[in-house]
């Protein structure tokens, strides 16, 4: 529009009232879901992970082993365990409480060195707090004078005349040395472990009958912490620990700090577990069978067996396994038509060559051509030869130098250090239980019940313990708890296993 001076005129804006001022002006932007580099995870996997860890550690400040735990793991070697571990048990000593039975240091101390030789007969009961197998407690006896025999306790040692659950399964272990009787550590691959009790032993006759006059009497006095007379002079403890044990009927009574006086313990090796033998590795890992015609065919199996048949009155019970002994039987009577049946577990796949020779093949083919040709029979194995009566026999087996260290242990069922001398079997069931005659209980009537109980003496020490787990429970020398422990050694962030539960009935 032109105005009257020629010029054109300025366009007028006006404002639209309904518009709000903040909508006047805006800007593109990606949605907040493009700008996140990944997805955020669900919030049951954050409070998962939460239960798991409170934080992450970077493996710089990762917690690093002690060097308690180094030295019992066998990557650090020293010349003088008792000097080492008596400074590191020293200085984590904590006050004697009100109640709480502790062994004075140098008592301890004298008490292991005068067990160094071989007619020592020194004891320990470890907790032990193990992340996968979980609490249980090894009772450990000197066998000579560098090593001693263990026995993995679950619930402990039973306490508890009148407990309904008096029996303990005793799983024997392999043989540790005897340095291993003065730790208390803890790492995240062994967890926690601290001295329960420790002291002396003594082995006394299995059939023996309680009488008025043994030491274990009412009146009785005398120390029993002290080594007995006969033991001086005659057969030392160790000796006589391995008559009974190779008998499989071991009758001890432990002369400890915790253990009330004369307390008396029974191990009977149950029949399952007579073995003389060590146990050899698998040689290739067992197929999971998760079909139901495979599980059928195995209960079908023992069908086809003839158990009218037994072994061969040649051979001793006690030269073979008696497991042994039955697989070779069942191998015998099986059919031949069957001999997937005698396969203890499936057999590792063949690998099959590139190429094979042409002298394979037309071996092939003539088997395929000729069925009837049967091979010439084996050589007949060569006898053995008579035994030197001049020359000792060991009944430990002897390691090949091109072994590594787990197959040696698993061999010779010791560790690095240690000595069989007692041809401890690993992995043996042993069935324990309370000698309640031999640890001073007698039946009596009780005033209120009217029931038969077991009771020690009037003017006797307490009647009864329990043991309670790491919780609870206290070393003998530092009156440390199993938190404790690892506190001190630096482990931080342990899990341990849950589910233990001490027997209190």
């Amino acid at each position: 529009m032109n105005g009257l001076d020629g010029h054109e005129d300025d366009a007028a804006t006006i404002e639209n009232p309904f518009v709000k001022s903040k909508n006047k002006s805006w800007e593109l932007r990606a949605p907040h879901s493009l700008n996140r580099s990944v997805s955020p995870p669900s919030r049951l996997r954050v409070k998962q992970e939460a239960n798991v860890t409170k934080a992450i550690i970077p493996k710089s400040l990762a917690p690093i082993k002690s060097e308690t735990a180094a030295v019992e793991a066998g990557e650090i070697e020293i010349d003088d365990h008792v000097s080492f571990f008596s400074t590191k048990l020293l200085a984590a000593r904590l006050p004697v409480l009100a109640n709480q039975p502790r062994l004075a240091h140098q008592a301890w101390l004298d008490l292991y060195r005068r067990n160094l030789n071989d007619r020592g007969h020194h004891f320990v009961v470890h907790q032990h707090d193990h992340p996968i197998a979980g609490t249980h407690y090894d009772l450990r006896l000197q066998c000579n004078a560098t090593s001693s025999i263990s026995f993995a306790i679950m619930y402990g040692l039973p306490g508890d005349p009148n407990s309904r659950r008096l029996n303990r399964n005793a799983t024997e272990t392999r043989v540790h040395n005897l340095w291993n009787h003065l730790i208390e550590t803890a790492s995240s691959e062994t967890g926690t472990m601290l001295l329960w009790d420790t002291g002396e032993y003594s082995v006394i006759p299995y059939n023996a009958k309680q009488t008025s006059s043994d030491p274990v009497s009412c009146t009785d006095t005398s120390d029993s912490n002290s080594e007995p007379e006969d033991s001086k002079n005659g057969e030392s403890e160790p000796a006589k620990l391995h008559r009974a044990f190779q008998a499989r009927k071991i009758k001890l009574r432990l002369h400890g700090t915790k253990l009330p006086p004369n307390y008396t313990i029974s191990l009977r090796l149950t029949t399952d577990n007579f073995r003389s033998t060590q146990p050899a590795p698998p040689s290739f890992k067992r197929r999971r069978r998760n079909n139901k015609a495979d599980a059928a065919g195995r209960r079908r199996e023992p069908e086809i067996l003839d158990s009218s048949r037994s072994p061969s009155p040649e051979q001793s019970p006690n030269d073979e396994d008696p497991s042994e002994q039955q697989r070779s039987a069942r191998a015998a009577q099986l059919k031949q038509s069957v001999s997937s049946l005698r396969r203890l577990a499936s057999p590792p796949a063949r690998k099959r060559s590139i190429g094979a020779t042409v002298d394979q093949k037309s071996d092939r083919e003539q088997k395929h051509i000729s069925p009837s040709a049967q091979p010439p029979p084996p050589l007949p194995p060569p006898l053995p030869s008579p035994p030197d009566p001049h020359r000792p026999q060991s009944p430990i087996p002897t390691a090949h130098p091109t072994m590594d260290s787990d197959e040696q242990i698993r061999l010779q069922n010791a560790y690095p250090g240690a000595t069989n001398s007692i041809n401890s079997i690993h992995q043996r069931k042993w069935f324990l239980s309370l000698d309640r005659p031999a640890s001073g209980f007698t039946r009596t009537k009780d005033p209120r019940t009217g029931t038969q109980i077991w009771r020690r003496c009037e003017a006797g020490p307490s009647e009864k313990f329990h043991v309670l787990g790491r919780e609870h429970e206290t070393s003998v020398l530092t009156g440390r708890k199993a938190a404790d422990v690892a506190a001190d050694e630096g482990l931080v962030g342990y899990r341990p296993r849950g589910g233990w539960v001490g027997i209190t009935e």
